[in-house]
């Protein structure tokens, strides 16, 4: 029996994040993000605080070329490697919900049932948001959100040759602004029945 997987792509500032853990519990399931890191610090050697810097990104200065020994790889593709073989791993082995890193697009080849859901909202209420979560001014939070966004769409085209965020490669694309974050757990927790 193949599992259920729901990977939700987000837009820097929609609440993406809420809308998987209120999700996760309203399923009970378990939802992988940040600790994905950790896992593949454990899976690659190396440790979390080289790893977390270029995590869903790419960027060639960013990473500053700091090769893994044993295999000459970059750190982005050392994290992204090691990331993409524990989401392979946790998607053969349980329900889920995976939170960004490319599962979307990882995810395609594999015999699961796949919810690929992109969250979005108009930049003016991503800058409200980030404000009230993050304490900052709004031009503070317009330049988070934008170098954010833009980091996500580097990453998310650098390792999937595909273009973040476009319609044709979502199941559901979901503007949380609209519905609010409550109403899209009600949709996503729906859409995953029907699978």
């Amino acid at each position: 029996m193949s599992h259920r997987i729901i990977s939700i792509s987000r837009q820097f500032g929609s609440g993406g994040h809420e809308i998987s853990q209120k999700l996760a519990q309203a399923l009970c399931l378990p939802a992988y993000d940040k600790d994905l890191i950790t896992r593949a610090a454990q899976e690659s050697g190396l440790s979390t605080d080289v790893l977390a810097p270029v995590d869903e990104q790419y960027d060639h200065i960013l990473d500053d070329g700091r090769a893994t020994p044993s295999v000459g790889l970059s750190t982005s593709d050392t994290l992204f490697l090691a990331q993409t073989k524990i989401i392979r791993r946790l998607a053969r082995q349980e329900d889920c919900i995976i939170v960004g890193r490319c599962s979307d697009v990882i995810l395609l080849e594999e015999d699961v049932q796949l919810l690929r859901v992109f969250i979005h909202a108009p930049l003016q209420e991503r800058i409200a948001r980030i404000q009230r979560v993050r304490q900052l001014t709004t031009q503070e939070a317009e330049r988070l959100i934008r170098s954010s966004d833009k980091q996500r769409r580097t990453y998310y085209s650098y390792y999937t040759d595909t273009q973040w965020g476009i319609q044709d490669n979502y199941d559901v694309s979901l503007n949380s602004a609209y519905w609010g974050i409550e109403k899209c757990v009600d949709l996503l927790t729906e859409a995953i029945q029907i699978l």
